[in-house]
């Protein structure tokens, strides 16, 4: 108990000495601050465009510059870019652009005087772009020619590439854009190859294309013309050898038919009738006609004329009756489809051929009868190899016979009962008409597009896309026609030719 109030009294004494330490320390007196300005800093921004308008009219003054080095034909190389032309190369080229046949007028510059990128940029920005460049020339000079600008740099981002153009408006046209290529193709980045390549192909007159391929052309149409010559005459004589086979099967038919009609005719009574007599007379022309034709009958077309010229005749005998009886003349019609002897049809009937279907067909009254009564019809029989058979059933043999019969005189036809003889005589026409030169063409001519088309269609796109970027890789160019503010052309010439490429 004790220790406790001991140390009770060494706290009481410590604190009390602490705070008469405290009393007697005096509290010291602040010193005034003196007041001191700080520097004031403010960011003021490039003017960009001021830079780059400043840039462009240093690259313009220095095209004023190379134009008037190239007041003449000629190569000027700028002592910036003389690195890569020793002065003999440089003086080798200069008198190749002067004795070319073109006005040749080649400049080589450094990139950097036509830079307009801002100082510290990493970037090369040419205050022209592909044929425009040469175009700034052309623009200075202002005379019409061929004018090429190499442009020098290490590598093709930095702005290396060369460009050319030509200007006129009347003379010959140059391979300019095809000098271009091949003097990159061929021999980039060696400055000398590349410049001798572009004056031998630059001063080269481009031709227009008919003038280089008339003689190919002219061999081309020979050679048609020989072919088609050849077809036309080889389908003639086919066609001439088919006709006269069918002439071997018709002829007969018809001489007979004739002898027959003529007999007819000739046992006409005169009448003091003028319609009956002008009618008698004009089935008597008609028979003529028939006989002088047969007469002279060549083909195919000769023997449909004369079944015509029969017909007719036959259907003016019809008339004449007519007359006679005091009825009125008939409407024409087509002939009795079992015989076209019997003259023209006067009615219609139901039909059913051996090994056929059921079928109407317009015959005249005796053959109507006939059938009603369940008899065999008088069908017009024709022998071929010792075998009688239905006319119809010679539909390629008697096919122009059939179409001269049903043809109405005025280009249209009556329609023929029998499917097989019409198909075989459509048949038959359409192998002549396919043996035809034109025809050939024009199937040859099919075969290849579809063979083209199967041929695309089956490369797919996988061999366009390797196309499109090998020519992507091959080449990078430029085509600018942006109008030049300065310069000393008012105006500009007919572009005739150029290109431009980076290398």
């Amino acid at each position: 108990m004790k220790y406790y109030f001991q140390l009770l009294a060494v706290l009481a004494l410590t604190g009390a000495f602490t705070m008469s330490a405290h009393a007697a320390t005096p509290t010291p007196t602040p010193a005034p601050t003196t007041a001191s300005t700080r520097p004031t800093f403010r960011y003021t921004p490039p003017d960009l465009r001021a830079d780059r308008r400043e840039k462009e009219a240093a690259a313009a003054r220095y095209m004023d510059e190379v134009a008037a080095k190239l007041g003449d034909p000629g190569l000027w190389v700028d002592p910036a870019a003389v690195k890569n032309l020793t002065a003999t190369e440089a003086e080798r080229l200069d008198q190749a652009a002067k004795t070319a046949a073109a006005p040749i007028r080649i400049a080589v510059i450094p990139a950097e005087e036509i830079d307009t990128a801002p100082d510290g940029v990493y970037l090369t920005r040419l205050a022209w772009e592909g044929e425009e460049i040469a175009d700034q020339l052309y623009d200075r000079v202002g005379v019409e020619g061929v004018y090429a600008v190499l442009v020098d740099a290490d590598s093709q981002s930095e702005g290396r590439g060369l460009h050319a153009v030509q200007r006129a408006d009347k003379g010959p046209t140059y391979y300019v854009g095809d000098a271009v290529d091949q003097a990159v193709d061929c021999c980039a980045p060696e400055y000398d190859e590349m410049l001798a390549r572009f004056i031998a192909r630059a001063q080269v007159v481009d031709k227009p294309f008919y003038v280089d391929a008339a003689p190919w052309a002219g061999g081309a149409a020979g050679l048609a013309g020989l072919w088609w010559g050849v077809t036309a005459l080889g389908a003639r004589r086919t066609r001439r050898a088919e006709e006269k086979a069918h002439l071997e099967v018709s002829r007969p038919l018809l001489t007979e038919e004739i002898i027959a009609l003529s007999e007819q005719v000739s046992a006409l009574p005169t009448t003091p009738d003028p319609q009956q007599s002008k009618l008698s007379k004009d089935v008597l022309d008609a028979v003529e006609k028939a006989r002088h034709r047969l007469d002279k009958v060549n083909g195919d077309a000769d023997t449909e004329a004369v079944a015509t010229l029969l017909g007719s005749a036959r259907y003016g005998l019809l008339c004449l009756d007519a007359l006679r009886a005091g009825q009125p003349m008939p409407e024409p019609t087509p002939p009795c489809f079992f015989d076209p002897r019997h003259g023209p049809s006067t009615t219609s009937t139901d039909w059913t051929p051996e090994r056929g279907a059921e079928r109407s067909v317009q015959v005249c009254a005796a053959c109507a009868a006939r059938v009603g009564a369940d008899q065999e019809p008088d069908i017009r029989m024709v022998t071929v190899r010792d075998r009688p058979r239905p006319y119809w059933t010679l539909g390629e043999e008697l096919a122009s016979y059939i179409d001269g019969y049903w043809s109405q005189g005025d280009g249209r036809r009556w329609w023929f009962p029998d499917d097989d003889a019409r198909r075989a005589g459509e048949q038959m026409r359409a192998r002549w008409h396919s043996r035809r030169p034109g025809a050939r063409f024009r199937r040859f001519s099919s075969d290849v597009g579809s063979s083209v088309g199967s041929w695309s269609a089956s490369s797919g796109d996988s061999t366009d896309s390797g196309w499109s970027s090998g020519s992507s890789r091959r080449r990078s160019s430029w085509s600018s026609r942006t109008r030049s503010s300065g310069g000393g052309s008012s105006r500009r010439s007919s572009r005739r030719s150029g290109g431009s490429r980076g290398f």
